[in-house]
């Protein structure tokens, strides 16, 4: 049985889990076995998931370039970047086929993947009904998250005036299935020190 690590790297606790079974919960558990068997087992993943968050924030702040050194100093556009770079990447780091640009697939069940930098996420109407992997990175406390959920009405707060998109509600977050709960970033000197070193034009 799969197990979450807290802070110090225990395993000593489940992950938060939904409710009693049902269709829903079941693909949940066959979408978060598939991508853990994809990524080499949940120590690959842990180890994985993190460092490919923190170089995609990294790259985004470009701080040997910009004098950067947190999202809040991005471009909207750049956040915005940033989260299209995070599902292109997972995509490619847990080797999964592709329905088509952005939407990979895992044992012919179509499956979204949707970021975000804040406390929830911006879920587009055409997610509806559809299986999600959720990533949250928390650049503030050096964490990330990620979890699997069915996308239904039910979960969703109603969409804003001024857009079609909707946030999970407080229901819906007890509904996520969490492969990785506050998960710590590695040490970002040591990725930018390596960055540097890659990068001749880092310090023009």
């Amino acid at each position: 049985m799969l197990m979450a690590t807290n802070q110090s790297g225990r395993l000593d606790k489940e992950p938060d889990r939904p409710g009693p079974e049902n269709p829903d919960s079941l693909l949940v558990k066959q979408l978060e076995k598939a991508i853990l068997k994809r990524a080499g087992g949940i120590e690959k993943f842990r180890k994985k998931v993190p460092l490919l968050l923190r170089k995609a924030i990294d790259e985004v702040i470009d701080s040997p370039r910009t004098k950067r050194f947190t999202l809040d100093e991005t471009k909207i556009n750049e956040r915005i970047y940033l989260g299209t770079k995070i599902r292109v990447q997972l995509r490619s780091c847990l080797k999964l086929e592709r329905e088509n640009v952005l939407d990979p697939c895992i044992g012919g069940t179509a499956v979204e993947i949707q970021s975000t930098i804040s406390q929830n996420w911006s879920v587009p109407p055409e997610f509806v009904g559809k299986l999600c992997l959720l990533v949250k990175s928390d650049e503030k406390r050096a964490v990330c998250s990620v979890g699997t959920m069915m996308i239904r009405d039910e979960l969703l707060n109603e969409p804003g005036k001024s857009s079609r998109r909707r946030t999970i509600s407080k229901a819906g977050i007890e509904n996520i299935r969490w492969v990785l709960k506050d998960e710590p970033f590695p040490p970002k000197s040591s990725h930018l020190s390596a960055v540097c070193k890659k990068d001749p034009h880092a310090s023009a």
